[in-house]
C-alpha cells in the first residue's frame, strides 16, 4: 500500500462552469490538504481523504469570488472546508 499526501503548496482542485451558456467560469482552491491510499496493483480498498479551504476559492474576479463565499454559492462562514472521504470499491 502506497500513501500519498496532498500539500497546499503542490496541490489545487480547479473546476469549470458554464456562465449563461456563453462562456465558462475557471477557478481552483489552493489550500487542499488529504491523503491517497492505494495499492496499485490491487486500487480496491483503497481510499481517498481530501479537505479544502472553501474560502480560498479563485476564480481571478475578486467580486465574483466574495459572491461565491456568500450563502448563496459556499456559505463558508457556516461552513468553511468541503470535504471528499472516499474508497475503491470496484476496478
Amino acid at each position: 500500500m502506497s500513501k500519498w499526501t496532498f500539500e497546499p503548496g503542490h496541490t489545487a482542485a480547479s473546476f469549470a462552469v458554464r456562465h449563461m451558456m456563453v462562456t465558462w467560469i475557471r477557478g481552483l482552491f489552493g489550500n487542499v490538504h488529504g491523503t491517497l491510499d492505494v495499492d496499485l496493483e490491487q486500487p480496491v480498498g483503497g481510499s481517498l481523504q481530501v479537505e479544502i479551504d472553501a474560502a480560498g476559492i479563485w476564480t481571478g474576479d475578486a467580486a465574483r469570488d466574495e459572491h461565491l463565499r456568500a450563502a448563496d454559492f459556499l456559505d463558508v462562514e457556516n461552513h468553511p472546508t468541503i470535504t471528499f472521504d472516499g474508497s475503491v470499491t470496484d476496478r
